[in-house]
């Protein structure tokens, strides 16, 4: 399973040739596609800042609609005080929204589909990948 990150659905809204190359080789194999939380409020946060408000908002609840939103559960906020504390000792914090998304993503057991591929791998438990 593939969790995409807001980057790479940014990059999908915006009509990203790689992106939809991406994509598409993981529709190929039949991919179950998730998100998150953090990513989808990230993307209407976005769509909310833009001139073209009404027509980004339809372009990122179509996009979000046929995905599954992955459980903000009880595991992944666990995880999320320990990536934190780790990133944070070793002087490599991330943000933590990014945390959020790559605790979801370890707990789900899902790749990472980022642009910030160099960003992410600070989180060694996480398997991350660009296009």
């Amino acid at each position: 399973m593939v969790c995409l990150d807001t980057s790479f659905l940014v990059d999908l809204i915006r009509g990203s040739p790689a992106a939809e190359k991406k994509l598409q080789f993981y529709r190929d194999r039949n991919e179950p596609l998730t998100t998150t939380a953090v990513s989808a409020a990230e993307l209407f946060e976005g769509a909310y800042s833009t001139r073209g408000r009404k027509g980004d908002l339809e372009q990122v609840r179509s996009t979000l609609e046929h995905m599954e939103l992955l459980e903000l559960s009880l595991p992944v906020c666990e995880r999320y005080g320990r990536l934190a504390n780790e990133l944070s000792s070793r002087g490599l914090p991330i943000g933590d929204l990014d945390i959020i998304i790559a605790s979801a993503a370890i707990i789900h057991k899902q790749i990472l589909l980022t642009r910030n591929k160099k960003h992410f791998d600070r989180v060694s438990e996480l398997v991350a990948e660009s296009w």
